[in-house]
């Protein structure tokens, strides 16, 4: 599942996608740097936080960690790990937009950093996440994301950051052949949950994947078969997640991920979104369930 690992890229890099900002970005976005980036994650299981490596040029963007490197940008999402390298491309049918619940405004600099801008988003009266852009480059120096009660949930923050001349990161020629996603259709996975929308939908290995935004945030929710064990989700601790049992949760630093089974199927979502607004978004997906009694006899018969 690469594009789980494309997920978590995007919470690293701080990603804005605002339309007050959409210069800011389009800058970022052409930015040639190197640094280092702390992200640390206040979740409901504990704290997580890891330091990674961060390089971006001609449009692409790596991230080096201890399990690897990771590349995405000109959508290509690369993995290069110790078993080999994996490579996807995807091209979104849907253009992109930002929920109307949330407001983008100026926040007031208080870094002590003449060549920075605060950006803010605001959800209701509360503030939702905020960003510290390089006024050069408009790259995300600090990123910081809350959850219910103005409580911050994910911080992230470039601690080296220098730019750099322009000179491919990858040889492109090393690549093995991409694996393309056609798309895909669910009868399961409704077109919104939440205030999120689905904004594609592709044909993934063993079922289908549907990816939702709200355009600042994003997941993506694996519809699998029952056998399915969530890449090892199925082996943590189950728990209840707003009053519902089932679910099997796992955080990182830069993203969030959830396995739970009904009657007939599986599901894995996996994205950047805070505690809350996952609450919200699982009350509108199949809930967990078990077979009934004859299915599970059949099964336990035939297989």
């Amino acid at each position: 599942m690469i594009f789980t690992v494309a997920l978590t890229l995007v919470t690293l890099l701080g990603t804005l996608p605002a339309p007050d900002l959409v210069d800011d970005l389009d800058r970022a976005g052409d930015a040639e740097f190197v640094g280092r980036q702390l992200v640390v994650c206040w979740a409901p299981d504990g704290v997580v936080a890891h330091v990674t490596n961060i390089e971006q040029s001609g449009g692409m963007t790596m991230v080096t960690g201890p399990n690897g490197a990771f590349v995405i940008g000109e959508g290509k999402m690369i993995e290069q790990y110790a078993g080999g390298i994996e490579y996807l491309e995807m091209a979104p049918t849907t253009g992109w937009r930002l929920w109307d619940g949330y407001t983008v405004r100026d926040g007031e600099n208080a870094t002590g950093l003449s060549d920075a801008r605060v950006v803010e988003i605001i959800e209701g009266s509360a503030i939702r996440a905020r960003f510290i852009l390089d006024a050069a480059t408009s790259a995300p120096l600090t990123t910081e994301v809350y959850g219910r009660n103005e409580a911050l949930y994910r911080y992230s923050s470039l601690v080296e950051f220098r730019p750099r001349e322009s000179e491919p990161m990858l040889d492109m020629s090393d690549m093995p052949e991409p694996e393309r996603r056609a798309p895909g259709t669910t009868a399961t996975i409704p077109a919104s949950a939440g205030h999120y929308w689905a904004a594609d939908s592709y044909a993934a290995p063993g079922g289908v994947q549907v990816f939702f935004t709200d355009g600042l945030f994003r997941f993506s929710v694996f519809e699998v078969s029952r056998k399915s064990d969530g890449g090892g989700l199925a082996e943590l601790p189950t728990i209840d997640i707003a009053g519902e049992g089932g679910y099997h949760r796992q955080h990182t630093p830069g993203a969030v991920s959830v396995f739970w089974r009904t009657a007939d199927l599986a599901y894995v979502l996996v994205g950047d979104l805070p505690p809350d607004q996952l609450e919200a978004v699982l009350a509108d997906l199949p809930t967990p369930s078990r077979p009934n009694l004859l299915k599970r006899a059949w099964r336990w018969a035939f297989g």
